[in-house]
């Protein structure tokens, strides 16, 4: 973290530090971040706790524009029925943006008086403004789990240049969504309608289960640019213990 807030330490993917971070945000710890090892091998899911609430995607940054979907603009939906969509004006900071946006939307599972609940309380109507200082002051008061965020890897810089980002998967509100803090549309990105033949409960959709979830992560999987581009992808799912 430098000293002027602009730029933070990268957390790596590694279940054990999103776990620090989100209990420090204010996660019940009820739930817990695991591995995801593969998205279509039954016999590596079936270790994996379902159902699978949230998915965080680590990828390399990819320079082609054969990502960009064909799908319905959320502007097709009223505010009031998306997820809240966080802009990233924090250099390295896209994993701490992947958790805030599980989080934030999926508010019933955050303690009562935590930090996000409160700041969520407490701004209604002006999360997407206000989030930036809530960021800055949880930085400041968690200093010390930034500079111990790498896990098992060596703790780059937060001005280092990091060719990988994070984004996060969630259902919200019978639908599913992609959520990216640099949006080039700053918007969430709707991927399409939760299949109900596969969830019994829409409070708790299982992305695992979803076809439209798999064929997004597929699709940033296949688009590399290279074979050891490949290595440096991570999945990670957020259940309940």
């Amino acid at each position: 973290m430098n000293k002027d807030l602009t730029a933070v330490i990268p957390l790596e993917s590694n279940p054990e530090v999103f776990d620090r971070f989100a209990y420090n945000l204010g996660l019940s710890t009820s739930y817990n971040f695991n591995d995801i090892f593969s998205i279509d091998d039954a016999e590596l899911l079936a270790f994996l706790p379902r159902p699978v609430i949230a998915i965080v995607l680590l990828f390399p940054i990819q320079k082609n524009e054969s990502l960009s979907p064909n799908y319905h603009s959320s502007n097709l939906i009223s505010k009031d029925e998306q997820p809240i969509w966080l802009k990233q004006n924090f250099q390295n900071a896209c994993g701490l943006y992947a958790l805030l946006h599980i989080l934030i939307n999926n508010k019933r599972k955050l303690r009562k008086g935590s930090p996000l609940d409160e700041f969520l309380n407490n701004n209604k109507e002006i999360i997407c403004s206000n989030i930036d200082q809530f960021i800055i002051n949880f930085i400041q008061k968690h200093n010390q789990d930034f500079n111990e965020s790498s896990g098992e890897t060596t703790n780059p810089g937060p001005e280092t240049n990091i060719n990988l980002h994070f984004i996060s998967f969630i259902s919200y509100d019978g639908k599913l969504w992609e959520l990216d803090g640099r949006s080039v549309k700053e918007e969430p990105l709707l991927l399409g309608n939760v299949n109900k033949m596969n969830q019994i409960d829409l409070e708790n959709v299982d992305l695992i289960n979803q076809p439209i979830i798999i064929k997004r992560i597929k699709k940033y999987m296949n688009n590399v640019d290279s074979e050891s581009d490949k290595l440096k992808f991570s999945l990670m799912g957020l259940s309940k213990q």
